[in-house]
């Protein structure tokens, strides 16, 4: 037996090995379940403490029950094998070298052959199985809870990005009102402007060429002509003087400017977008999943009063308060049915009683509040013998 595979165990004697030596395996210690060559079985026998018990390693009667135990069989200290159980010590397992230098003192040591029983090994093997199970479950749960958080991270940054894509939709809508609008008072003010234009060239060229006419008399006309530009001329300066000033008196200057919302100024100001992450530490299911495949909430259900009242009695009731119907308004009221007195009774969120009851005149059973305004109640009451029909009744509050 060369390789250490399913059953098998390699054929080399585990006392040889530590001293670094292949030596091959010829004896089984059935105590301590150990491979020895002939001269460790010598050794092994002398000072290992307790009766020991050796078997040819080619028995195939017993060699043929050996498993591979994962070392769990073996000392994580010594790596020698398990043999004793110390109670003192809360059960610790020990070979003989913890034996000897832990618990020579402890009072309370049995072999584990002798002390531990096998029976119940099959209710182990289930709770292996339902354990192994459970963390499963809540290795399963941890992947999803981590696949939560990260949808709930692209979430909350998508919700970011269709914010900041509205605000700057916003914007856009804001900028192209803005641009319509100055267009149109471009054009309007253009065409007032290209008006003046037209009447300021006009007495220009007016002007310029009376004038050239008015230097040619000035220098080469006799005195008649002269007397008659001079008296042209009075009227063709009034008349320039005139249309400029009107010119003068139409201002066509515009200063624009945006003015903006407070709420977007106070934007503006600030420094940064201040966006605050709240989290908020759910309780969770903390699931787990049984060896059947059942899944099982594993959290303690705790209950606990926050606030209690005692119903008494009122006047004009005839009997004790029975309760058979409780429902919860959307404003924090309870109203219940008291079936005993045939009434509807309203209690504020301090559990007082709120307004007179609503009296009926056959027992109520049940009630429920639906449209947010109403209370449906249902009534019983005998119209044949020993026949009962249900009514409904809506009360608005």
């Amino acid at each position: 037996m060369d390789g250490a595979v399913g059953g098998k165990v390699r054929n080399a004697c585990v006392l040889c090995e530590r001293d670094q030596k292949t030596t091959t395996a010829s004896l089984i210690c059935t105590t301590c379940n150990e491979r020895l060559c002939h001269d460790c079985s010598k050794n092994h026998q002398k000072y290992a403490i307790g009766k020991h018990v050796f078997v040819d390693i080619n028995n195939s009667d017993y060699v043929k029950t050996l498993v591979d135990m994962k070392g769990y069989d073996r000392c994580k200290d010594h790596s020698r094998g398990l043999v004793y159980v110390c109670q003192d010590h809360n059960k610790a397992l020990c070979c003989d070298e913890c034996l000897f230098s832990n618990h020579r003192k402890c009072e309370n040591v049995e072999k584990i052959l002798q002390s531990t029983a096998i029976n119940g090994q099959q209710g182990t093997s289930n709770e292996i199985q339902r354990i192994v199970a459970e963390a499963a479950g809540l290795a399963s749960e941890s992947e999803n809870n981590v696949n939560e958080n990260e949808k709930q991270a692209n979430k909350l940054l998508t919700e970011m990005d269709n914010k900041k894509q509205h605000v700057i939709a916003m914007f856009d809508e804001a900028k192209t009102r803005t641009k319509h609008e100055l267009s149109a008072g471009n054009t309007s003010d253009k065409e007032k402007l290209d008006e003046r234009k037209v009447d300021a060239n006009s007495v220009k060229s007016e002007l310029e060429g009376f004038g050239a006419v008015f230097k040619q008399v000035l220098e080469h006309g006799n005195d008649n002509e002269k007397r008659i530009i001079n008296a042209v001329s009075e009227s063709i300066l009034t008349k320039a003087h005139t249309r400029l000033n009107e010119m003068k008196q139409t201002n066509f200057t515009v200063s624009r400017s945006i003015e903006w919302d407070p709420q977007v100024i106070c934007l503006f100001n600030m420094n940064i977008l201040k966006v605050e992450l709240k989290v908020t530490r759910l309780p969770g299911p903390s699931q787990g999943v049984h060896a059947n495949g059942r899944v099982v909430d594993t959290r303690s259900l705790v209950l606990k009063q926050e606030k209690s009242t005692i119903l008494k009695q009122e006047k004009g009731d005839k009997r004790e308060i029975w309760v058979t119907g409780l429902t919860f308004l959307p404003d924090g009221r309870i109203a219940f049915i008291d079936r005993s007195n045939n009434k509807c009774v309203i209690l504020d969120a301090g559990l007082q009683r709120s307004g007179p009851p609503y009296r009926f005149q056959v027992e109520p059973c049940d009630v429920t509040c639906y449209g947010g305004t109403n209370l449906a109640v249902t009534l019983r009451y005998d119209i044949f013998f020993n026949t009962t029909q249900i009514q409904i009744v809506v009360i608005p509050i």
